[in-house]
């Protein structure tokens, strides 16, 4: 029995050293560019690590919106929620080194969304 437990023990902290290594690559700077049917959005995505979570917020004209989820699947997946006043927007896109690609939805309906990480 004691092996067993020391054995899901150590599988469960090998499990969680491999999710933190792969949070690792999506922290820091992040341009993006929304195409909303005619006019390119742009702007900055900030993601930190805090405590173990992430956490982060988009810059949009100036004003920097937190986001209220943000998940990091293990197929590079990268899901952000984020609500203001008027508009919740969900981000789906998926990590390719320092790139990313996706689409956007809010009450206003879908856009494709692209990014490139800054340098550090």
């Amino acid at each position: 029995m004691k092996k067993m437990f020391s054995l899901l023990f150590l599988l469960f902290v090998a499990v969680q050293l491999f999710a933190q290594s792969d949070t690792k690559e999506i922290l820091g700077k992040w341009t993006y560019t929304v195409d909303t049917g005619g006019n390119l959005m742009t702007g900055i995505v900030r993601i930190a690590e805090v405590d173990g979570k992430l956490t982060g917020d988009a810059t949009v004209d100036g004003y920097a919106i937190p986001f209220t989820t943000i998940e990091y699947k293990e197929d590079k997946k990268l899901v952000i929620v984020m609500k203001t006043d008027t508009d919740e927007y969900k981000i789906e896109v998926k990590v390719d080194g320092n790139k990313f690609s996706g689409m956007g939805s809010s009450y206003q309906g879908e856009a494709p969304i692209t990014g490139e990480k800054m340098p550090e």
